[in-house]
């Protein structure tokens, strides 16, 4: 991920669900918050309509930021206790429709983080962050205060931080950790592909066969006695 002298600065982060992708935009060359935001894909009974209006949004976006990296985060294949199998087939969908056209507009494949690594990467001190740990997190690697949106309930006049606020939040870490490995302040661990460790095979003694064939067990020796 060495940078060039003509290579531009702005680097897209995206964090993808069915139901909003938070994304942002990063200068990593000023460390500068260029925008933020997120799309709402439509819930319809057509997957299929769905999956090309978000496209089109998403390309929207492309064309309005002109990012030179696009960072996204990846599917968790498996979440014990809490997505369906029909949640992850969902979110694998959208993700990948999103990494496909993210490869088109660049004419490379963007790069996937974990989520996992994004924490670990941004964290300051030992503990690792929670989701709604992070807008404040950014903010604080950024400079910035972060952008937050508020919704009140209209029976209780209660107000508080939206959802999107996070996953727009989880679009800055993206585009964050990405820019930091781009600039070379994280450095990101490759993972070795696993070897087979060769099993040494224990080898049982030959028995002689015994009568009819069958193996005869080994005669057990007493002390002060003649075989």
């Amino acid at each position: 991920m060495t940078l060039k002298n003509n290579d531009g600065y702005i680097v897209l982060g995206l964090d993808i669900s069915s139901t909003t992708i938070g994304w942002a935009a990063i200068d990593f060359n000023k460390n500068k918050l260029i925008d933020s935001g997120y799309i709402k894909p439509p819930k319809t009974d057509d997957l299929i309509e769905d999956l090309a209006k978000t496209r089109n949004k998403v390309l929207e976006l492309f064309n309005k930021i002109k990012p030179n990296y696009i960072g996204i985060e990846n599917i968790i294949s498996f979440m014990g206790g809490k997505s369906t199998a029909a949640t992850i087939i969902m979110l694998t969908t959208f993700n990948r429709m999103t990494c496909l056209l993210s490869h088109d507009y660049l004419n490379k494949k963007p790069e996937l983080f974990n989520v996992m690594t994004i924490r670990h990467g941004l964290k300051i001190g030992k503990i690792l962050p929670k989701k709604e740990e992070m807008p404040e997190l950014v903010a604080k690697h950024l400079g910035i205060t972060f952008p937050y949106e508020y919704e009140t309930n209209k029976r209780s006049k209660i107000t508080k931080i939206t959802e999107e606020s996070y996953d727009t939040a989880d679009g800055v870490a993206v585009a964050l950790y990405y820019a930091f490995v781009l600039t070379g302040k994280i450095i990101p661990k490759i993972k070795k592909p696993a070897t087979k460790k060769s099993k040494a095979k224990k080898k049982t003694p030959k028995m002689k066969p015994g009568a009819g064939g069958k193996p005869r067990s080994p005669k057990l020796v007493k002390k002060g006695t003649k075989s």
